[in-house]
């Protein structure tokens, strides 16, 4: 079983979120350290890209032609943006994994992450491919949405790919890594169906086996409501990320309805989060039944929503699982620096835009 977060707590402001309890139990049950000393391990395992932007007044009509009035191309993949943005705070230690193309062809969507102290030494490089997987995104500044096709020949990483790297990385015992011997205290996964539902039991029955189980918070992602395999992943994770596309492809129009549904299917020990754009997220602590819900942050204009919901992502894995902030004012901090991402373009010091107390 992993470390509860804190429910509430007495120095926390709700000005910008409501709490509300099914069961009238407020407990407060521990939560990770604020104070600086070491390093929290976290480690993120996804699918990386490289993203073309389009950034248009308007979404397109089909067959017709318009001038974009922005390109860029960046690294993209949902968990290499979210680790990221976690690479910026110094309290966090954090590796990235994921199935790359040969070293070279990756370089380009290395650099970012390594420029803010990501380590991507469990990477997988697959010599034979000389083109890392494309994104095309058509951002629509009227309306704030993307619109993302994206093509890959690069094969998935496998289950027996991941415990070789894994093993590995588990054995380097960095002494700067809070609780030295416990390599990890948060791992994130995409939700991409049975090979990670593979991995989380390996990752489980490690932990389990070094008596360190109660130290880790594994939690998933849940974007596409259509891949196979992926509701199987709902029971195994602590943390259940879901985004709006997920509860809508379900038939869910408002996201507290939709995690009152889903809570049955998950572990009953869980806290779910679904972000649910300008409208903010909510929250819902299953073992207490305690639901939170957060506004989106106040923001001068939106310019670049690619990646605002891997920003809200590594906001609550900062503020639950480094920062030791309880899950409403976790909720607030992870809103708030959603909102910010989308006021810039790219993640470059998206972090140190917020203010440090919030």
């Amino acid at each position: 079983m992993h470390k509860m977060f804190k429910l509430h707590s007495k120095a926390t402001s709700s000005a910008t979120s409501s709490v509300t309890s099914n069961s009238g139990s407020s407990g407060n049950s521990g939560g990770y350290g604020n104070s600086p000393g070491p390093r929290v391990g976290l480690l993120l395992l996804g699918t990386t890209y490289l993203d073309t932007i389009m950034h248009v007044h308007h979404f397109p009509s089909e067959d017709t032609k318009q001038r974009a009035e922005r390109v860029e191309q960046r690294r993209g993949g949902n968990a290499a943006n979210s680790a990221e943005v976690l690479g910026q705070d110094p309290r966090a230690k954090v590796w990235y994994m994921s199935s790359m193309p040969s070293q070279v062809a990756s370089r380009v969507l290395l650099s970012a992450l390594e420029e803010n102290k990501v380590n991507t030494d469990a990477c997988v490089f697959h010599n034979s491919q000389h083109t890392p997987p494309q994104a095309y995104i058509i951002s629509a500044g009227n309306t704030g949405t993307r619109t993302i096709i994206s093509h890959s020949t690069l094969p998935d990483m496998t289950f027996a790919e991941f415990t070789k790297k894994f093993d590995m990385e588990c054995l380097k015992m960095n002494s700067d890594i809070s609780q030295p011997a416990c390599p990890y205290r948060w791992i994130h996964f995409e939700g991409r169906g049975l090979e990670v539902e593979k991995m989380i039991d390996h990752v489980e029955a490690v932990y389990v086996r070094q008596n360190w189980r109660q130290k880790l918070t594994i939690s998933v992602e849940f974007e596409k409501g259509d891949r196979p395999g992926i509701a199987s992943l709902l029971k195994k994770a602590d943390v259940c990320f879901f985004s709006r596309l997920y509860a809508e492809t379900l038939g869910f129009d408002r996201p507290e309805f939709f995690l009152s549904s889903v809570a049955d299917f998950c572990k009953p020990t869980a806290t779910l989060f679904c972000c649910w754009g300008s409208l903010g997220a909510v929250g819902l602590h299953l073992e207490s039944g305690t639901r939170f819900s957060s506004s989106a942050g106040h923001i001068g204009a939106v310019v670049d929503t690619v990646g605002a919901g891997d920003t809200f992502i590594a906001g609550i894995i900062l503020a639950l699982g480094v920062r030791g902030y309880d899950i409403g004012r976790g909720l607030r901090f992870a809103c708030e620096l959603a909102s910010q991402k989308c006021s810039q373009y790219g993640f470059k010091r998206v972090l140190q835009a917020i203010p440090p107390d919030l």
